[in-house]
């Protein structure tokens, strides 16, 4: 038992280790890609009134929408085609909630700058929907849930189209990735106490 202990907590050591560096190692290519290819100042321009109350009004509606989207998705279609093979409880079980803040800003931060910021920029939405699902290379031989995760990178990125604002999309990934990080979190936790 011990032992299984020990190797499942390697394995968690590990994998966070893999999600940080994954997701800064998208962080830094994004940044290098907008400073070559799109330009900073350019970038900035092109976005809309960065601190503005479309920007959280859009941001904050759309990480709700979205949390609904997964609600409703749990109420209706069978529990066998949204496993992930575990990997998501497995994973937002074990960090603690601050963890999972820092985290979930990162992941946030990292995929919509490189997503939306760079490849939507100049490449269009559908590339940019169709590379963010096929990133989440996990998803790609669950159907449904490669599915879910394209629908929700074209809201996403269409998001991105009418607000002109990579802090209005940043907080809706954000919203979506930490509420149900926090529920997969709470509710595991409080199963495993009944």
């Amino acid at each position: 038992m011990e032992n299984e202990l020990s190797r499942q907590n390697i394995s968690i050591k590990n994998l966070k280790k893999s999600v940080y560096g994954t997701q800064l190692i998208i962080l830094l290519i994004a940044i290098i890609c907008i400073g070559f290819f799109i330009g900073f100042d350019d970038f900035v321009e092109e976005q809309s009134t960065f601190l503005s109350l479309k920007t959280f009004i859009f941001g904050i509606g759309g990480g709700i929408v979205l949390v609904l989207f997964n609600v409703l998705l749990n109420y209706t279609v069978p529990e066998r085609f949204l496993d992930d093979g575990g990997f998501n409880k497995k994973f937002f079980t074990s960090l603690s909630v601050f963890e999972m803040t820092i985290l979930c800003v990162l992941i946030a931060l990292s995929e919509e700058l490189f997503f939306r910021g760079f490849v939507q920029t100049k490449f269009g939405i559908i590339l940019a929907s169709i590379i963010f699902a096929l990133v989440h290379f996990r998803y790609v031989k669950k159907p449904v849930l490669f599915v879910i995760v394209l629908l929700e990178s074209f809201f996403i990125g269409y998001l991105y189209l009418i607000t002109e604002n990579i802090l209005a999309v940043f907080i809706t990934h954000f919203i979506l990735d930490y509420v149900l990080g926090l529920y997969m979190k709470f509710s595991l936790e409080s199963e495993e106490e009944k």
